[in-house]
């Protein structure tokens, strides 16, 4: 019988001492968190603006990303998403507009944040026609690398 009692204090002791759970961020961190995911942001949204594929491409977590399309399909991997939309980059020719508005940091831990959105944007494709598109997003950032970059997209789109 001791020897269970003395294995039980044991196991919790190496239990408690293998506790990984973060102390909870202080409000001066979390605000210095949400400002660096909200710079990732509009890093993104000028790489898109300015068509910077490369720049806007560097934004994403090559490793872990997964994506919901507004169509209802699924992406498992960057490389996918990449295939996907490369090719349509060559009907655009420009952004005449591309707002954010709504929009909404979280800040889970030290290195997660989720970002939700509405936007509108308004392009010029190489055939001088004007496509208006509008919807919401939600994305996922990490900062497992070091930098914070997407590791989830979700979109929707207004009819």
């Amino acid at each position: 019988m001791r020897n269970l009692f003395t294995i039980a204090i044991a196991s919790f002791i190496l239990l408690s001492a293998c506790d990984t759970k973060e102390p909870p961020l202080t409000n001066q961190e979390e605000e210095e968190l949400t400002k660096e995911v909200d710079l990732a942001f509009e890093g993104l949204a000028d790489a898109s603006k300015t068509l910077d594929h490369e720049k806007y491409f560097s934004y994403f977590d090559t490793e872990k990303y997964t994506a919901l399309n507004e169509n209802g399909s699924v992406l498992h991997s960057f490389g996918t998403f990449k295939e996907i939309y490369q090719p349509q980059l060559a009907f655009i020719k420009s952004y005449q507009s591309l707002e954010f508005s709504n929009v909404k940091i979280d800040v889970i831990d030290a290195s997660t944040a989720v970002l939700v959105n509405e936007y509108q944007a308004t392009v010029t494709l190489t055939s001088g026609e004007t496509v208006t598109a509008s919807g919401a997003g939600t994305q996922v950032w990490s900062k497992r690398t070091g930098a914070w970059k997407l590791v989830n997209v979700s979109s929707s789109a207004k009819p």
